[in-house]
């Protein structure tokens, strides 16, 4: 009876996330596809967390965005810089302007509220995984919602150099519960 429990209560951990810079089959259960699949994103919901990845085709950088007001005004962003699986930075933002300026949270008055992150790069693939609270309670920060439609942006750059132009953006709006 006891290893049948035990058995049991680790099962959800089989399934659970790893935010390791790789994406294992059935890790994620939803995603949303962009730039003729040059830029996908997944994620994951577990308890009061969000777990997400990006994949691109890029040597740049990468970076996610929630909820703008107009193109990237008010928007709550994320930027990934993984130059190799040693080297990850992960950014928490926010934008103040319709073409930016996005600066860290930190430097606003705000708090960094990236709870994991990983990266690795392959060729010209490079893949992003972070995870945070749907509701971090910084100002900075938007709630993201587990059901609904929610509004996005994406970029990825054609450097690692994180003042760098864009080479392709996007804004979407996305079915959090995943494609029906």
């Amino acid at each position: 009876m006891a290893l049948v429990l035990l058995f049991v209560a680790s099962v959800p951990a089989v399934f659970a996330v790893n935010v390791d810079g790789s994406i294992s089959s059935g890790e994620y259960s939803k995603q949303a596809v962009f730039d003729k699949g040059n830029f996908q994103l997944l994620w994951e919901f577990e308890g009061d967390k969000v777990f997400m990845a990006i994949v691109a085709k890029t040597q740049g950088w990468v970076a996610i965005g929630f909820n703008p007001s107009t193109v990237m005004a008010n928007a709550d962003m994320v930027l990934g810089l993984v130059k190799d699986q040693n080297n990850v930075q992960a950014i928490d933002e926010w934008s103040s302007g319709i073409f930016g300026p996005h600066s860290p949270d930190v430097d606003q008055g705000g708090t960094s509220d990236i709870l994991s992150f990983a990266g690795t790069r392959t060729g010209d693939t490079v893949v992003f995984e972070f995870s945070r609270l749907l509701n971090t309670g910084d100002k900075f920060d938007k709630v993201i919602p587990t059901s609904g439609k929610f509004k996005i942006i994406w970029a990825y750059g054609p450097s690692l150099d994180m003042t760098a132009k864009h080479k392709k953006a996007g804004s979407a709006t996305i079915q959090m519960e995943g494609q029906k």
